[in-house]
């Protein structure tokens, strides 16, 4: 298994300091008007919006309330000069106007959602076609990752990509086992099998 913090895979950083909150979760003059136009201003709904799409521009995915940190939420707060408390943006989180919003934001941003049936599959072959070249599981998953964000796709969770990824891994290596016992005469498969079987630093072994 590999770790997500070994890959590309977008993540928040528990320790996010001021200067990252300012470039990367304020929002611009352009984006308080997309709000504006779908909310009504000082709403939960209006913070929720914009909560929404600053995570989205971060991480290439939506994420649940519980994934984000208060001290975005706060900064984001500060910048709008929003009243709403906690309870209320959680609320908003689980209210049919957050789903709403989701779909306008993937509009606004241009992005596409992604689909288990359909963009898995296109996940399943950047990650067959990477394998062929890449043994490290973490190589392969960024692969699938740099392709997503080309094709405008939102990510996946990342157990998902891990999934596929080491299923296509597996793939392709089989891929390569067979064919190199279909090169083997049955002398040459007895000496593989006696080499495997030998004890370390045996006579035919590999020590």
């Amino acid at each position: 298994m590999v770790a997500v913090y070994q890959t590309a895979y977008p993540r928040i950083k528990k320790d996010i300091t001021t200067g990252e909150l300012g470039d990367v979760y304020t929002p611009t003059r352009k984006e308080r008007q997309f709000a504006l136009k779908h909310c009504k201003k000082n709403t939960a709904s209006y913070l929720g919006i914009i909560v929404q799409l600053k995570i989205l521009q971060r991480l290439g995915r939506f994420v649940t309330y519980a994934e984000i940190p208060k001290s975005i939420v706060t900064h984001i707060k500060q910048r709008i000069k929003s009243k709403v408390t906690n309870k209320q943006l959680k609320n908003y989180y689980s209210s049919g106007t957050k789903d709403r919003h989701v779909r306008l934001i993937r509009q606004y941003l241009r992005i596409k959602p992604y689909d288990y049936d359909v963009t898995s599959q296109l996940v399943r072959g950047w990650a067959l076609e990477a394998a062929k070249t890449k043994e490290e599981l973490a190589d392969i998953i960024n692969v699938t990752i740099e392709r997503l964000v080309k094709e405008n796709f939102e990510l996946p969770g990342f157990r998902e990509l891990q999934r596929i990824c080491q299923s296509a891994r597996v793939e392709v290596n089989n891929t390569y086992y067979q064919q190199l016992c279909s090169y083997l005469n049955a002398e040459g498969k007895a000496l593989v099998a006696r080499l495997l079987q030998s004890p370390a630093g045996g006579a035919n072994g590999f020590g």
